[in-house]
């Protein structure tokens, strides 16, 4: 299962155009979209990992209003991606993508990111997946690429909680892949549970039943917060070696954080990229030469290791067990950032940045190369 060489989008800024918007429930919708052809007509084809997310690029008046967004869609199919996105009523983005976007439409976004996907994880050979109402996106991700690969060699649990049967995304789906494939299908709805589905929320009675192997298994769970939290109390009554256990936070706050008079209408495209800038060699400098000196100092740490030409600060220091604080990592949120004492740091994005940050020598690690030596004060 490695995709790791499924190297044909690289992560930077894309133009996606609109080719089909599709209802899912009364209140999400999957948006379809192609990267829009280059210079030469020749397209990148969407070669996502499985469960990764993209960024949308957004603007009011001068003001960067970024979200991100999980695809929907696996890499198996790499000539569309897919978001299926809920409709907040009191969300900016999410409403301008219900109310406003229409198909034609082209989208500026960044990515792909995220360590939430089959590569990064390394699943056992079962694996329960967990998700709960628009958290589902990431695991069917994951679960459509299985499927399409004919990855046989996995025993699937896949285990979704919706309010009611009517809010359960990609319902008819589900149920055909698991007729096809035998993974193992239930859902837990809140109320008006239909027969075979489970009333009320996810227990450790249900868990237990519906995935027997718990235990021997890699757990990939997505949902709201209370949620996840909920899932991780019943796996410590198991026992379960939280080791195998993998999750992604869904329920992006910065989604009810408007700019002062934003409206789905007042939104407006970031700034298109050129057909030029859609190839990634435009997008990232050239690395240095091999002969050059790369290595990092983190004073903090008191640890010195070295890089490879083009690897992110963020790389290196969680590869070398430093923790860095991280979100977005496309250089958007500015959680990742640090001081750089000395060296030269070449960033792919900088809008994380506060004015005069980038002067003070602030850096932003998720998507900061460096250049040479580096000090960094992390």
């Amino acid at each position: 299962m490695d995709i790791t060489h499924l190297d044909k989008w690289h992560s930077g800024r894309w133009n996606l155009e609109c080719v089909d918007i599709e209802s899912e429930t009364h209140d999400v919708k999957t948006f379809h979209f192609r990267v829009r052809p280059g210079m030469d007509g020749d397209a990148p084809l969407c070669l996502h990992r499985p469960g990764q997310f993209v960024t949308l690029r957004l603007r009011h008046g001068e003001k960067l209003v970024p979200r991100s967004y999980t695809i929907s869609s696996s890499p198996s199919r790499p000539h569309l991606m897919t978001m299926t996105i809920k409709r907040d009523p009191r969300g900016l983005v999410s409403r301008y993508m219900h109310d406003v976007l229409k198909v034609g439409d082209v989208l500026p976004v960044s990515g792909p990111g995220g360590h939430f996907d089959l590569i990064s994880t390394t699943p056992r050979k079962s694996i329960v997946m967990l998700s709960g109402g628009s958290g589902i996106t990431p695991v069917m991700s994951m679960l459509r690429y299985l499927h399409d690969t004919r990855a046989h060699d996995y025993d699937v649990t896949f285990l979704h909680s919706a309010r009611t049967p009517a809010d359960i995304i990609f319902r008819r789906e589900l149920e055909l892949i698991a007729e096809r494939s035998g993974t193992r299908l239930g859902f837990i709805c809140q109320n008006d549970a239909e027969d075979g589905m489970d009333q009320g929320f996810l227990t450790r009675e249900i868990l237990e039943r519906r995935a027997p192997d718990i235990l021997n298994s890699t757990v990939l769970t997505c949902g709201p917060e209370p949620y996840m939290n909920a899932v991780k109390g019943i796996l410590a009554e198991l026992g379960f070696d939280m080791a195998h256990y993998h999750q992604e936070s869904f329920g992006d706050p910065a989604e009810r954080e408007n700019p002062e008079g934003a409206t789905p209408e007042s939104l407006t495209l970031d700034r298109v990229a050129e057909p030029e800038h859609i190839h990634h060699d435009a997008e990232h400098p050239a690395p240095p030469p091999e002969s050059d000196v790369t290595e990092i100092t983190f004073t903090v740490s008191d640890l010195t290791v070295p890089y490879k030409p083009g690897q992110t600060i963020l790389e290196v220091a969680t590869a070398a067990g430093i923790a860095i604080a991280t979100n977005c990592q496309m250089g958007l949120c500015g959680t990742c950032k640090a001081h750089c004492l000395s060296g030269t740091v070449a960033m792919d994005d900088t809008e994380g940045l506060e004015p005069g940050e980038e002067e003070a020598g602030m850096v932003l690690t998720c998507c900061g190369r460096p250049k040479g030596p580096i000090q960094i004060e992390l």
